[in-house]
């Protein structure tokens, strides 16, 4: 008789994930491949007052078909932004079922800021990126935790 998988199999067996970097403004995202282990930004979903677009979070899942999600862990104290980020793996896991890996994010954003600015673009576009860049920053740091 065969085994059930469980949450860990899943993972395990897992080759196509979104990762999302989880702001109380923006939320990036961007996609990747295992067999890869690259990650390229996929979208920015607006989230206003704490409360993310469905639609968009739902379309974004739809459209890639990840076999995981990567949630951006950061470690923070702030209430606000650790329940809007509790609120979207909530919505993750009751209407995808996917499994939900969290990711230490510390410093991504820094990161993917020096990224954009050795790029040389306008405030504006580096504003519309930024949490995308970091999303792959994300999805790349967890691909790296997997080598060795």
């Amino acid at each position: 008789m065969a085994r059930k998988k469980n949450q860990q199999d899943r993972i395990n067996e897992s080759e196509t994930f979104i990762a999302f970097d989880i702001g109380l403004k923006r939320t990036g995202a961007a996609s990747g491949s295992l067999f890869t282990k690259t990650a390229t930004p996929a979208g920015t979903i607006v989230v206003n007052n704490g409360r993310h677009d469905w639609v968009s979070v739902d379309a974004l899942i739809e459209e890639w078909l990840p076999d995981a999600i990567i949630v951006g862990d950061p470690q923070s104290s702030d209430p606000h932004l650790n329940k809007a980020i509790n609120r979207f793996k909530s919505h993750v896991h009751r209407w995808h079922k996917l499994p939900i890996i969290d990711v230490d994010e510390r410093l991504t954003s820094s990161a993917a800021n020096v990224s954009l600015e050795q790029r040389g673009l306008s405030q504006q576009r580096k504003t519309e990126l930024r949490d995308q860049v970091a999303a792959a920053l994300i999805l790349e740091t967890y691909f790296n935790s997997l080598a060795g």
